[in-house]
């Protein structure tokens, strides 16, 4: 049949057929960057969602430095006399008490010093006893002169050798405390050796309560005065040491506080003051030493770890600020998720700047005010990463 000659009722009902075969639109696909999730979904995903807010905050700049131990709470610890070490009862990573015995030495000078002593309180009982003699004599004496059975003399003769009895045992009490003193600081105590049995040895005791460090002898070691034995440090302070370069040093004084960083603990910051800022620059460097002291009751932090140090500029200036945890990354790149009406929350790409007190500031991206989720963002990510790999 030629086309040509198709009445047009052929050709309405070909085009209808025709028509009926074409598919239906697709609905509207929900965005790549977005994730829909209803009240329920939310409340077990622990969603929190929080207003982007504006802060004054100052340019920050980062110094690094290490941590060290606070030398106004450390004891390096040695003796005051030649011996041998005999033991030693303390070892490194141990906690000690102040006044612990660490160690024992064997000394000739302390049982010279321990024989002094002893010699003194004999002398002081003997005198002691001299004394009584004296003063029952001269009372006798002093009776029987009443009684005219004496001479005056014999009792002026009394008197005198009652007077010369109590000045001779005032000087045996001096040297009963001079050889006490002399035991004293060599760090014996009368509790050291109450029998005076030990003879010879000395305690090696820390003057400070902390953790032994470093144990720097063993038994049998020749000690000699000024050698160090042990160190004892209270590391609940430490030391920050810091090379901040010249250029900053305008926004640094004594007193101020100061946060820092270890690789330790990501995300966390911990808050320092500067006790020292140095007198010299590094003439390689251009840097100068900063101290700061830090508190570290909880132990967390360790001698010898790396910190970072964020100086302020002391000009502050309004910005855009959310909460660390709204901020995920996605691909390397920082993130945060806008929540919409009807459940929806869509990814954003931000320009993070510093973080301070938990508040991370936002140079681009996000606009003060704009409903940011906090909690419950590393499940977004999440659930989004999940559909575009389903996707694909």
């Amino acid at each position: 049949m030629n086309p040509r000659l198709w009445s047009p009722p052929v050709l309405l009902a070909m085009s209808l057929a025709c028509g009926a075969a074409t598919p239906p639109p697709p609905p509207p696909s929900t965005p790549a960057d977005t994730i829909t999730l209803d009240a329920t979904a939310q409340r077990q995903a622990g969603i929190s969602i929080t207003a982007a807010r504006t802060a004054m905050r100052a340019e920050q700049t980062e110094a690094p430095g290490i941590l060290a131990i606070d030398e106004r709470h450390t004891a390096r610890i040695g003796s005051l006399v030649e011996g041998i070490l005999l033991d030693t009862f303390a070892e490194v990573g141990d906690r000690v008490q102040s006044g612990q015995v660490l160690a024992t030495m064997h000394s000739t000078v302390v049982h010279d010093a321990w024989a002094s002593y002893r010699k003194a309180l004999a002398d002081r009982r003997r005198l002691e006893m001299e004394l009584t003699f004296a003063i029952a004599a001269y009372e006798r004496a002093s009776r029987l002169y009443a009684a005219k059975a004496v001479s005056l003399q014999d009792v002026q003769r009394a008197e005198a050798n009652r007077v010369a009895a109590e000045e001779i045992l005032d000087m045996a009490r001096t040297e009963v405390r001079r050889s006490e003193e002399e035991l004293q600081h060599l760090g014996i105590t009368n509790s050291d050796d109450p029998t005076g049995e030990s003879g010879e040895q000395i305690p090696v005791k820390s003057p400070i309560a902390g953790v032994v460090l470093e144990r720097l002898v063993t038994p049998g070691t020749a000690v000699i005065p000024g050698s160090p034995l042990y160190v004892v440090s209270n590391l609940s302070s430490l030391w920050a040491l810091l090379e901040v370069d010249e250029s900053l040093l305008s926004h640094l004084h004594v007193g101020q506080p100061m946060q820092l960083k270890v690789a330790a603990y990501p995300g966390e910051t911990f808050t320092g003051t500067v006790a020292l800022v140095g007198d010299t620059v590094n003439p390689r460097t251009r840097r100068v030493t900063v101290r700061c002291t830090m508190s570290n009751a909880d132990s967390r932090l360790k001698p010898q770890m790396y910190a970072t140090a964020i100086i302020l500029d002391s000009d502050a200036h309004e910005t855009v600020v959310v909460p660390a945890d709204a901020v995920q990354t996605i691909d390397g790149k920082p993130v945060v998720f806008v929540a919409e009406p009807e459940g929806r929350f869509t990814l954003r790409a931000i320009d993070p700047g510093s973080t301070i007190d938990g508040m991370v500031d936002v140079r681009s991206g996000v606009r003060p005010g704009e409903s940011i989720v906090a909690a419950g963002s590393f499940v977004l990510k999440s659930e989004l990463l999940k559909s575009t790999a389903s996707e694909q």
